[in-house]
């Protein structure tokens, strides 16, 4: 099916996942695949701790962007872009 079919059709592509049948999508870059998954997981990356990649940030202090603002910042040694 292609993409433009897919959005013209969503509606019997939505029923077929309903029905547990798998509609792939081919696009320009790619195929696509659209079914239906069961309930979702409060926590989406449970299991994954062994994959390379998948961190967890921990209940430090601070928001999330204080957090990531200091990551980089000792990263990059707190060098700062200075504007002209």
């Amino acid at each position: 099916m292609s993409l433009t079919e897919f959005q013209r059709n969503f509606r019997e592509a939505l029923e077929a996942a309903d029905k547990r049948d798998t509609v792939i999508v081919q696009g320009e870059h790619g195929d696509y695949v659209f079914e239906r998954r069961t309930a979702t997981s409060e926590h989406p990356f449970e299991g994954l701790e062994d994959v390379f990649g998948a961190v967890s940030l921990g209940g430090g202090a601070g928001s999330l962007r204080d957090q990531v603002r200091k990551r980089l910042g000792a990263k990059n040694n707190h060098r700062r872009r200075r504007t002209p």
